[in-house]
């Protein structure tokens, strides 16, 4: 590997590219500990001690900063550290250390977006949601069935709804019912489960 550029980055930090193609960042004075200049070779050994004894531990501290503010997927946290500029290398043990301490969790992640959710969002846009995320389909459907009796079902949810915009569901007119309808169906829920519920009001 060459170093094929160093270029300012942020707040005293250097970009340093790898063939030409942006790979970390270092501080000045982390550039001249290691000696790093532009067309020069860095060597594995090298590049592994700037891995093992800077961005690794960067990347760990980094993590625990972001996960102290909010609770990530696997996959957002991998997008955040990438954007930081840590490589692939330092991402990785990053996120093994962040899991074996028990700070990032996909399974507990799931289960509590999905008691949040479920009182606003049928299961199928949240399991859309969730997937968006990075959490795996059968680990969606693994703490949808765990939730199962504590979270409301979709037709419960429905009825809610309607209830909440119509209090009175007797009095609703026809372009009252399709308007509902059409909210109904933008939220995800099934279109025969909301005429079900529908018929069972009116």
């Amino acid at each position: 590997m060459y170093i094929t550029k160093i270029e300012p980055y942020r707040k005293g930090k250097m970009l340093i590219y790898l063939n030409d193609e942006a790979a970390f960042v270092l501080y000045t004075a982390e550039l001249k500990k290691y000696g790093l200049k532009e067309n020069m070779e860095l060597t594995d050994g090298l590049y592994r001690s700037i891995l093992d004894e800077t961005l690794i531990k960067r990347a760990k501290s980094r993590t625990l900063h972001i996960l102290d503010r909010q609770d990530k997927t696997e996959k957002q946290l991998r997008l955040k550290l990438k954007e930081n500029m840590y490589p692939e290398e330092a991402i990785d043990a990053a996120v093994e250390a962040a899991k074996a301490g028990n700070y990032l969790d996909d399974r507990r992640y799931a289960r509590q977006y999905i008691i949040e959710k479920s009182r606003i969002r049928s299961r199928r846009q949240t399991e859309a949601e969730l997937l968006g995320k990075g959490i795996r389909k059968d680990v969606i459907a693994e703490a949808m069935e765990e939730l199962e009796d504590s979270i409301s079902s979709d037709l419960d949810l429905i009825e809610k709804i309607i209830r909440k915009k119509c209090p009175d569901t007797k009095l609703m007119d026809i372009g009252m019912t399709q308007k509902l309808m059409r909210y109904l169906t933008g939220k995800g829920f099934d279109i025969y489960d909301i005429r079900t519920v529908l018929e069972s009001l009116t």
